[in-house]
């Protein structure tokens, strides 16, 4: 793969997802999680808190930006317009693989234009699989670190995609290489926390026995029931034969609530849920069951290419929705949220039977 193609492979990505239906039909399954109602909640609308700590800093929501994009002239537009809404509403974001910027001159703007809209949270992002291909190290972390003054870093796990994708990366043996990579990090240039990040299809309990004893600091699970990357691929790919791969893995993964409820039995650091999280009351039910924040990605991508006003007014009707969705359950801040009880039913019950 040439740098030309990894350029141009972003932009496919950003026309696929906001033309294409990319999204999974099988859900999150966080539409099996009931929050049990308070009938007297003993609780002020007005006063509800929702803000929270988290790498460091203080967010006024559980809520950061995904990772997203990068890499392309156009992401550098959607990253200012996220960068500042960020900033207006004190939330966090993630960037998009920085690979582009590690192996191409010239594309680190696209990147680095948040921290010339926000001083909030910044995660930046590298490919788990790219460490040991490329010979990444501690280095090469320090460099994307660097690009966007990031407070902390994603190490993403993607198998399926690069499974399915032409261009992709598929040998995944010596992940144990990773731990020698933060810890160098940590003795040369300080203690950044790590975060392990799935890409749409989960994390199970025994990866997140697996990442803590590597040394991650924290675990997004980006479970399957938001953006499927066989669908993305499907729609990008030209070729019969890598349509066809990709339509047979369109509903693979653990749906996001599961890969929560697994991952949390042997994870007890920061855990971000990631995956189809469309609401307020979808942020409330993965809060209960054990997630410390959300992150979401393609409603913002889809707003922040209109406008930062119109990321401005999804991020406001998310947080609404949490504060109404905390009152009627009585919770007066985050951590009251994290204890609130809830029942399970349905498919989700079957997955933890």
């Amino acid at each position: 793969m040439n740098n030309y193609d990894i350029e141009y492979r972003k932009l496919e990505h950003l026309i696929v997802c906001e033309h294409c239906n990319v999204e999974y039909k099988k859900g999150t399954l966080l539409n099996n999680v009931e929050l049990v109602h308070k009938g007297i909640s003993k609780s002020s609308l007005e006063d509800i808190d929702t803000s929270i700590e988290l790498f460091g800093k203080k967010l006024d929501a559980p809520i950061i930006v995904a990772g997203i994009t990068g890499g392309h002239a156009i992401a550098k537009e959607i990253n200012k317009n996220i960068a500042i809404a960020v900033e207006e509403m004190n939330l966090g974001m993630g960037l998009g693989s920085q690979r582009a910027a590690i192996v191409k001159k010239g594309l680190e703007d696209t990147y680095s234009v948040v921290r010339d809209y926000t001083s909030s949270l910044i995660i930046g992002n590298l490919g788990a699989v790219n460490f040991m291909k490329d010979n990444w190290n501690y280095e090469t972390v320090k460099k994307a670190v660097d690009i966007i003054d990031a407070d902390a870093m994603a190490i993403h796990f993607n198998p399926l995609q690069e499974a399915i994708q032409p261009e992709g990366d598929t040998d995944f043996r010596n992940l144990d290489y990773l731990s020698g990579v933060i810890n160098d990090y940590k003795k040369y240039f300080g203690n950044m926390p790590f975060i392990a990040k799935q890409v749409g299809e989960g994390f199970c309990q025994n990866d997140g026995l697996y990442l803590n004893n590597l040394g991650f600091d924290a675990i997004d699970v980006g479970g399957s029931g938001g953006t499927s990357w066989s669908a993305v691929e499907y729609y990008r790919v030209k070729d019969e034969e890598h349509k066809n791969l990709s339509e047979k893995y369109l509903e693979w993964g653990i749906p996001t609530a599961a890969s929560i409820l697994d991952v949390r039995k042997e994870f007890s650091k920061p855990l971000i849920a990631t995956g189809g999280i469309r609401s307020g009351v979808d942020i409330a039910k993965s809060l209960a069951l054990g997630a410390d924040c959300c992150g979401i990605a393609l409603p913002v991508l889809k707003a922040a290419m209109k406008s930062p006003e119109e990321v401005v007014k999804l991020f406001e009707s998310l947080i609404k929705e949490l504060k109404i969705t905390m009152f009627l359950t009585g919770c007066n801040n985050i951590k009251e949220l994290n204890s609130a009880r809830y029942i399970i039913k349905g498919e989700l019950k079957n997955w933890i039977d």
